[in-house]
């Protein structure tokens, strides 16, 4: 998706996550539609001395060297992984922008590139969250980071989201039993075999 190509006049982008992929280095950038804006923000930046240290920059630009192709394989095994999960009786509830049973399935076509809809989705398992943390196996990783090459699985109710009362969470969806996957470019066989094992033992 190119946000500039659908209106916006201003871009910020986590170079922390899937642009680095790698988790090498931490930045942002914050992209301009025009040559006005982009002038004022130079003004502002130069202003304020906000620049990426050179070496991280370097990294950044390594990196990026293999963007295209990692987000070519997240996505594609984001959509088995999740086709899997819609099927799976210990889940509830699948929301990847890729499905048929998205409600937005159409917007998603239209805006993301050449079929790409991203690593990312959620799932509501059936069972205890924690009991699924803690049976999960490799090549899963269990953290609260998201867009690198290895596969991250959260629950996030009691990790990223712990410090919310449980009104307020459920407030904006996330459920007791919300998993956030991140996957990575590791063999999609190999996820859904680590997902399956641990499901079955809730």
């Amino acid at each position: 998706c190119r946000p500039l190509d659908h209106g916006a006049d201003l871009t910020i982008q986590s170079l922390t996550k899937y642009y680095d992929g790698l988790n090498i280095g931490t930045g942002g950038a914050l992209i301009a539609k025009t040559p006005k804006l982009y002038e004022r923000i130079k003004l502002i930046q130069n202003m304020h001395g906000n620049i990426m240290s050179p070496m991280t920059a370097y990294l950044m630009l390594q990196t990026m060297k293999t963007m295209g192709l990692r987000i070519r394989q997240q996505s594609a095994s984001a959509m088995k992984i999740a086709t899997f999960l819609e099927s799976h009786p210990q889940v509830s509830k699948v929301v990847y922008p890729g499905l048929a049973s998205h409600p937005q399935k159409e917007l998603a076509d239209r805006q993301h590139r050449d079929g790409l809809h991203g690593g990312m989705l959620w799932f509501d398992v059936k069972g205890d969250p924690i009991k699924l943390m803690d049976s999960i196996k490799r090549p899963w990783t269990l953290c609260e980071n998201l867009g690198a090459t290895e596969s991250i699985i959260t629950a996030c109710a009691v990790m990223t989201h712990a410090n919310m009362i449980r009104e307020d969470r459920l407030k904006v969806g996330i459920t007791d039993g919300f998993i956030r996957i991140s996957v990575g470019i590791e063999d999609p066989d190999d996820l859904i075999r680590g997902l399956d094992d641990a499901l079955n033992q809730l």
